[in-house]
């Protein structure tokens, strides 16, 4: 849990009423504009996120590069032209902006906006297969905004109220970029069909079968149907595999040594 301050992201309107006359004056809105990372991670209850995961993992081999879209909000009121806001990358990053990224040359919020985004093209290199990189971004004061909210609550949409619960960056952002295919937390409810975890028998279920790569990012009893695929792709690879060695050619894990095999409903 952070322990941290808030600051209220909204100025408040002051009414000066003079009693020893009948003129009242506004006095208007003049603190000054800021500028913070707003992505919204979940929508119910909504949930905020100061990180994120960009993967081609899911992807097939044509798809080379992706753009990410970086949500961005500021206070005040709404500009009747373009701004333009200050960003810089954390010098402990990992990601190289000759390789792996490029960020726009400009950072704007569009004239009439209160959100806006960094488009940032992220491109899938060979490094990312075998080990993920990290972008991390700050923003900045310049002329048109301030960048001095530091946090605020994981949870809700009360802007000035922390609900229980932690809190998240709010002017610094940490994306990771990889091209692994991974277990993830449901493989174990699939291994009956499936066997044990390789990214070289995912990505040939995907080939032959036509499994998407992200199949099992999901509960296997969260539908009928989802159980009724599991079993089409874990026997039809089953079946390839099996006609594969019948005619000499052994499909083996990426070792060259281990046999493939599917789960045990198949054996």
């Amino acid at each position: 849990m952070k322990t941290s301050i808030y600051y209220l992201l909204i100025g408040g309107l002051a009414l000066l009423s003079v009693t020893a006359c009948k003129k009242s004056s506004l006095i208007s809105y003049n603190a000054s504009d800021n500028i913070y990372f707003n992505l919204i991670a979940d929508t119910d209850p909504i949930r905020y996120a100061d990180t994120a995961n960009v993967t081609f993992a899911f992807s097939s081999s044509s798809v080379t590069d992706t753009v990410f879209k970086l949500p961005v909000a500021v206070t005040g009121v709404a500009g009747k032209t373009d701004r333009e806001f200050a960003l810089s990358v954390d010098a402990n990053s990992t990601a190289d902006a000759s390789t792996d990224y490029v960020l726009p040359s400009s950072f704007i919020v569009h004239a009439g906006r209160l959100t806006d985004t960094i488009p940032i093209l992220f491109r899938r290199t060979p490094a990312i297969r075998t080990s993920s990189v990290f972008l991390a971004l700050r923003l900045k004061d310049n002329t048109q905004f301030k960048a001095q909210f530091s946090y605020r609550s994981l949870v809700g949409n009360d802007l000035t109220v922390i609900p229980p619960g932690d809190t998240i960056q709010m002017e610094t952002f940490k994306i990771t970029l990889s091209d692994m295919l991974q277990a993830g937390p449901y493989w174990n409810e699939y291994d009956q069909y499936f066997g044990v975890f390789s990214e070289k028998k995912v990505r040939l279920m995907n080939q032959i079968a036509g499994m998407p790569l992200d199949f099992w990012s999901v509960d296997i009893y969260s539908s009928q149907q989802q159980q009724a695929n599991s079993l089409y792709y874990g026997g039809f690879t089953y079946r390839y595999l099996s006609d594969q060695a019948y005619q000499g050619n052994t499909i083996f894990e990426a070792d060259g040594v281990t046999p493939m095999t599917m789960g045990d409903y198949f054996q």
